[in-house]
């Protein structure tokens, strides 16, 4: 009987799953069928033993939000990990995204508070695109972030 209920749990959770996929796969969309202005940023960790990255992000050099990225699995992320974050025109309240900024800050399996954080990445930001930011490096010799040209 239990394992009816574990078969159950997993059927109610692959739809929503997939439903939060399209949804946040949206921003890809021709911008003539997006609903609102966006702009992506697909991350790339090829750092190992990193479970959890939270970043912040900045409009000039003010700070206007954070969050948290992570496998759902809740294994460590690898460079397969699909890391996209979709910010939209009104979520950022039509701010001059052309100075647009991220840094990130990677915590390891059970840490609670960083192993370090990157330097800041600009991103000359336009609606519609997509960036890639390479995140790399360890505990040791430090963190970096890249932006992908």
């Amino acid at each position: 009987m239990a394992r009816g209920i574990s078969i159950c749990r997993r059927s109610f959770i692959l739809p929503l799953l997939l439903a939060l996929a399209l949804l946040l796969s949206a921003c890809e969309a021709a911008p003539e069928e997006a609903e609102e202005p966006c702009f992506t940023v697909r991350v790339i960790c090829e750092s190992e033993d990193v479970y959890q990255i939270f970043y912040t992000f900045y409009i000039g050099d003010e700070s206007r939000g954070m969050g948290g990225m992570a496998d759902l699995e809740g294994n460590a992320i690898t460079s397969e990990t699909d890391l996209s974050l979709t910010f939209t025109e009104s979520y950022l309240e039509s701010a001059d995204i052309s100075q647009f900024s991220m840094d990130f800050s990677p915590y390891g399996k059970d840490d609670v508070s960083e192993i370090g954080t990157t330097n800041r990445v600009y991103i000359p930001a336009e609606y519609g695109n997509t960036y890639t930011i390479v995140f790399a490096g360890n505990e040791t010799d430090g963190f970096t972030a890249t932006l992908e040209e």
